[in-house]
């Protein structure tokens, strides 16, 4: 399966509509597919993590909800002067 098709899916049961799967790029040492997660925010995109996949499509690695969450709120704090 499409490695970006694989993450929108678990995103949006996993996480929600605001998010979404960003550029992924291939790891031909590790063998692996890095799918960057986007976070709709009200000054525009914001990147809060990433999923790991194996060659196959499968999830090797995805932060949890709450962990996405927190990156969230710290970028956007950090952003406001």
């Amino acid at each position: 399966m499409d490695p970006v098709s694989r993450v929108r899916d678990f995103l949006l049961d996993n996480v929600g509509h605001m998010t979404y799967p960003g550029n992924p790029s291939f790891d031909a040492k590790a063998q692996r597919w890095l799918v960057p997660i986007c976070c709709r925010a009200e000054g525009g995109s914001l990147v809060v993590g990433d999923v790991e996949l194996d060659r196959d499509g499968h999830i090797i690695f995805a932060p949890s909800r709450e962990e996405l969450n927190a990156r969230l709120a710290a970028k956007c704090s950090a952003a406001l002067p």
